[in-house]
C-alpha cells in the first residue's frame, strides 16, 4: 500500500511575518521615516458611534455613523436631510461627544430642534454657528477639532471623545471675496453677471471645497472627529428617460470633490406619509424617510445601493420628533426579532393588537430591549470591522 504524502501547511513553506530573515531590516528601513509604522497600527478599525436610527447603523455595517472621516448627505428639499443630520448629532450628545452645526441657511429655529432633541438641546457640547463667510467655518473647524484633540492629550475629557461638524448646506458657505463682489454690484448684473464672475461663482466653490477638503480628510483623523456635509440636488438635464422614471433625473452640486472624498454619501427623501387607521379617512401621523447609502469605504455593501427608514412624528397623535417606536419595529421585523400574526405582534412574552396600539403604549424599556436583541442580529462581522467610540 501507498504510503500517503504528508499534508503540507502554509506555514511549512512560508515562515511567520515575525521569524522572516529581512523583518529587522524591514523595520529598521521604516524607522527612518517620520510617518510609516507598522500597518496594523496605522490602519485601524472603523471607530463609530451608534445612533438613533439603528437601521440606518445595520446597512452602514459597522454599527453607527462613522467618526474620524467625511461624510455626506444629500436629497430633494424638504425630504429629511436636515432631520436626519441632526438625529444622528442627537446620537453623538446623548454619547458624551460634541455636536456642531453650522446653520449655513440660517433657516433652523431653536424650538424645532429643542423638539427633536428633548433635554440634549441644552447639552454644553451642542454648540452651532451662523457664520457670515466660508473662511470663517474653515477656521472654526480646525480650532474646534485641534481644541478637542488637545483637551483628550490633557485628559480634561474622555479619551474617546468626539465630535460631530455638520454643514448645512455647503452651497449656503460664501467666500469673502464673492460676497464683496456680490455687495459692490448689487442687481445691476455689470461684468456679466451679479457675481462680477460671469457666472463662473460655482467653478470657484467647487474649487473651494476642494481645497478644504484636502485639509479636512487628515484633520478629521487626526483630531478624531468627523464632518458631515448636506449636499444640494440640481436637475439633471442630460438625464435618460430611464433615470427619470425611476427619480434618477438629479444631480449633485457643490463639485465632485464632495462625493469622491466622502467615505460615505447617503440620499435621503420621503418614503411615504405614515397613517392611522384606513387610507381613505386615516389621520396622518408622520413620515416614512428612505436613506440609501450610495457609497461605502468604512464596509462591505450587500446591494449596489443599502436601503434603510427612519419615521418621525408631526405630533397629531404622538409628541413631534423622531418616533423610534416605529424605527424599531420596522427594524425588528426585518431581523426576525419579533412574531406577527395577523394584526398581531409578539416580542418578549408581550403582544400588541396593531402597529398603532404597539406605538402608542410600549415601554421605552422594552424598546431598548427590542432594539438590543436588534443589535445582536448585526453579527460578529460588525464588531470585527468597527469600535463602538463613546458610552451609552
Amino acid at each position: 500500500m501507498a504510503r500517503r504524502a504528508k499534508e503540507v501547511s502554509v506555514a511549512d513553506v512560508v515562515p511567520s511575518p515575525a521569524r522572516r530573515p529581512e523583518a529587522k531590516a524591514f523595520a529598521e528601513i521604516a524607522g527612518r521615516s517620520k510617518s510609516f509604522r507598522p500597518a496594523r497600527e496605522v490602519l485601524k478599525r472603523v471607530r463609530a458611534v451608534p445612533t438613533i436610527f439603528p437601521a440606518v447603523d445595520w446597512k452602514t455595517r459597522v454599527g453607527g455613523w462613522p467618526t474620524e472621516r467625511v461624510s455626506l448627505i444629500h436629497g430633494p428639499s424638504g425630504k429629511g436631510k436636515s432631520l436626519f443630520m441632526h438625529g444622528i448629532g442627537l446620537s453623538f450628545l446623548r454619547r458624551g461627544h460634541m455636536y456642531c452645526p453650522v446653520d449655513a441657511e440660517a433657516t433652523t429655529p431653536f424650538p424645532w430642534v429643542e423638539s427633536l432633541m428633548g433635554e440634549e438641546a441644552h447639552n454644553p457640547g451642542f454648540v452651532a454657528s451662523r457664520p457670515q463667510s466660508y473662511e470663517q467655518v474653515v477656521d472654526d473647524v480646525r480650532r474646534i477639532a485641534n481644541g478637542l484633540a488637545e483637551a483628550r492629550a490633557k485628559e480634561r475629557v474622555p479619551p474617546e471623545t468626539t465630535c460631530l461638524f455638520a454643514i448645512d448646506s455647503i452651497r449656503k458657505l460664501v467666500p469673502e471675496d464673492l460676497m464683496a463682489r456680490i455687495k459692490k454690484l448689487g442687481a445691476s448684473g455689470d461684468d456679466g453677471s451679479i457675481d462680477g464672475y460671469s457666472g463662473a461663482s460655482g467653478m470657484m466653490r467647487a474649487a473651494l471645497n476642494a481645497a478644504w477638503l484636502d485639509e479636512l480628510v487628515p484633520l478629521m483623523f487626526h483630531t478624531g472627529c468627523a464632518i458631515l456635509f448636506i449636499g444640494r440636488e440640481a436637475e439633471d438635464t442630460n438625464a435618460s428617460p430611464r433615470d427619470k422614471k425611476f427619480g434618477k433625473d438629479w444631480r449633485l452640486t457643490g463639485g465632485k470633490s464632495l462625493f469622491l472624498d466622502s467615505s460615505l454619501v447617503a440620499r435621503v427623501s420621503s418614503s411615504r406619509m405614515v397613517r392611522e387607521g384606513s387610507e381613505e379617512s386615516g389621520v396622518v401621523v408622520g413620515e416614512r424617510h428612505l436613506v440609501e447609502i450610495h457609497k461605502t469605504k468604512v464596509s462591505a455593501r450587500q446591494d449596489y445601493v443599502e436601503k434603510a427608514f427612519f419615521h418621525t412624528s408631526n405630533g397629531a397623535r404622538h409628541p413631534e420628533g423622531f418616533d423610534r417606536a416605529r424605527d424599531i419595529l420596522e427594524l425588528s421585523e426585518e431581523l426576525g426579532t419579533v412574531k406577527k400574526s395577523g394584526s398581531w405582534i409578539s416580542f418578549a412574552r408581550k403582544r400588541w393588537q396593531s402597529e398603532a396600539r404597539f406605538v402608542a403604549t410600549v415601554e421605552p424599556t422594552t424598546l431598548d430591549e427590542m432594539e438590543a436583541a436588534c443589535r445582536e442580529r448585526f453579527g460578529d462581522l460588525v464588531k470585527e470591522r468597527a469600535e463602538i467610540v463613546g458610552g451609552e
